[in-house]
């Protein structure tokens, strides 16, 4: 059973209309927040995935004034096209800018606001799997993933596009999988990436991170084994409970401790996210994270990300006390290999290695198989995130086996300890 895509099945919150050159209505589809529990998103999770349904692919401007250019990534594997705002040279079409920026590299004045998705029924690029991680993300309350939606896009002006893919791919595989797409628009009748009508693609719209690099040193180790050998993951399998001084005898925050007890909390919960949305692909260097001061108001803890060089310039570092810590955090992007093939987690029994976990991520897993119970929620997952039925067992499946991995050794060999908020007894302030 393949994904498949009904424009007339009633679905999401709130839909934006956008008209394509040729009069194609796309539809930009903010899905429903997760039955019971709208309260999981944070008041900046719903500005972004309204901004993403206001993206215009052909006229858009950014609402500070910029273009909204797509340019094909050409890349890594898996194809998408990259969402740029740029200011687009007078008289220059968008399709020539494309052409003449269609690589990795680009200037300052070019950022990629976003990022477009379609499945590729034969490789690792599975958009309800970008789409689950989001909400999964949320429930769990952690991850980091960047807020998504629902986008439907016109064959006709995505052809261009693959065309230009196919022509500036830099790397056999890449090239490989343009190749396919294009192939696949041609015929544009596959229900895994076209709606019925075979007029529209459908895939998954992701805001792009910002300030994201590679996480130090994980992100260059091959494979998953060498990830299980790492030093970063021994810690997070060490049978010792965490005693971590986490504050230094002149009372200030210890950026070691800090940064130690947050990468075993963020490991932990990347392990356990992916063992539930059978990850194919994280350990090919696809690991990031962001840089995030850490401080202490008034017995609170508070956390901010550091923001990049241009939004820095434009809001000065207010809100940052001088004491406070600078850290990495790991935020989990480029998760569309969930799903379909594999469960690099489950393969290396990586979960079963983890001694360490959040309090709180463990009671919310608890809480996941309850709700994966409801009729309601099975239902969401497959009309809001376009999950099969399959895809839904799936993760039934791997929630039911996490929780029995994990309950089991809870008390004997897990700690509830991967967190820095109970190590310093206080309560950890939303961001």
């Amino acid at each position: 059973m393949h994904a498949e895509f009904d424009v007339n099945t009633p679905r999401g919150q709130e839909t934006i209309n956008h008209l394509a050159p040729n009069g194609t209505v796309e539809l930009a589809i903010r899905s429903m927040p997760f039955p019971g529990h709208a309260e999981i998103y944070s008041k900046k999770d719903i500005e972004k995935e309204k901004e993403l349904a206001d993206i215009d692919f052909y006229s858009g401007k950014t609402k500070d004034g910029l273009d909204i250019v797509l340019i094909p990534k050409t890349y890594s594997t898996s194809p998408g096209i990259n969402i740029h705002a740029v200011t687009l040279p007078a008289g220059m079409s968008r399709l020539s800018y494309a052409e003449g920026h269609a690589t990795k590299a680009h200037s300052s004045g070019d950022k990629i606001i976003a990022k477009y998705k379609q499945s590729i029924p034969t490789h690792f690029t599975y958009s309800p799997a970008i789409l689950g991680y989001y909400h999964l993300s949320r429930f769990l309350d952690t991850g980091h993933v960047e807020p998504v939606i629902v986008r439907t896009m016109d064959v006709a002006a995505h052809r261009p596009l693959a065309d230009l893919g196919k022509a500036k791919a830099t790397g056999s595989n890449n090239r490989k999988q343009w190749t396919e797409l294009r192939a696949l628009d041609e015929a544009h009748n596959n229900p895994t990436l076209y709606i019925e009508d075979g007029k529209q693609l459908y895939g998954a719209l992701q805001a792009n991170p910002t300030g994201e690099e590679s996480y130090p040193h994980l992100s260059d180790l091959g494979g998953a084994a060498a990830f299980a050998a790492s030093a970063e993951f021994g810690k997070v399998t060490s049978s010792n409970p965490l005693k971590l001084e986490c504050i230094d005898t002149s009372g200030k925050l210890d950026q070691v401790a800090v940064q130690q007890i947050v990468q075993i909390k963020d490991l932990s919960d990347m392990v356990l996210m992916d063992f539930i949305m059978s990850q194919a692909d994280r350990f090919s260097g696809n690991m990031h994270s962001q840089k995030v001061y850490v401080w202490i108001d008034n017995g609170v803890l508070k956390h901010k990300a550091r923001k990049s060089d241009s939004a820095k310039a434009a809001d000065p570092a207010k809100q940052i006390p001088p004491e406070a810590v600078l850290i990495n955090r790991m935020i989990l992007k480029d998760n569309d290999a969930g799903l379909i093939s594999g469960n690099s987690a489950k393969s290396y029994h990586l979960l079963e290695k983890i001694s360490h976990i959040n309090p709180k991520t463990y009671n919310r897993l608890l809480g996941l198989q309850e709700e994966l119970q409801k009729p309601e929620v099975a239902q969401w997952y497959q009309t809001e995130l376009l999950f099969t039925a399959t895809d839904l067992n799936t993760v039934k499946n791997n929630v039911d086996q996490a929780i029995g991995i994990l309950s089991n050794r809870k008390g004997k060999g897990l700690f509830l300890d991967a967190s820095l908020s109970v190590a310093l007894g206080l309560d950890e302030d939303k961001e």
